[in-house]
């Protein structure tokens, strides 16, 4: 006979949402957009946040360009409705610091992650 610690464990986990791998959709926002030379660096701006585009891509948005920052290592873990925190060490978010996530709902942190370069996307001319 199982403990009922286990058996509430297996109800618990069959009413799970699925794993954040499921969340890896194409990133809209750089649809028609051209790939400019990568940067270790992007200004931050009060008015702009820094959020998820997929599992391992985040993306920010300054004017009328859009970042996109593919996270180092095998990280990958973002979903879509994560809230991202962040650690720069002055007024630009640069390759190599520190980004976390956390379910707004359940407050469940992810990994530690390393942002990689930025690559910027612009309408082309």
């Amino acid at each position: 006979m199982r403990p009922p610690v286990i058996c509430l464990a297996a109800v618990l986990a069959g009413c799970s949402s699925p794993p954040p791998a499921a969340w890896n959709p194409p990133i809209a926002e750089i649809e028609g957009r051209v790939a400019g030379t990568p940067q270790r660096c992007v200004t931050i701006e009060q008015s702009n946040s820094l959020r998820p585009a997929n599992r391992s891509t985040l993306l920010y948005r300054s004017g009328s360009t859009t970042w996109i920052n593919h996270v180092q290592g095998d990280c990958g873990s973002f979903g879509q409705w994560d809230v991202l925190v962040t650690e720069p060490l002055g007024t630009q978010y640069c390759m190599g610091d520190l980004v976390r996530s956390f379910d707004p709902t359940s407050h469940i942190p992810g990994p530690t992650c390393r942002m990689g370069e930025f690559v910027p996307y612009t309408k082309p001319k």
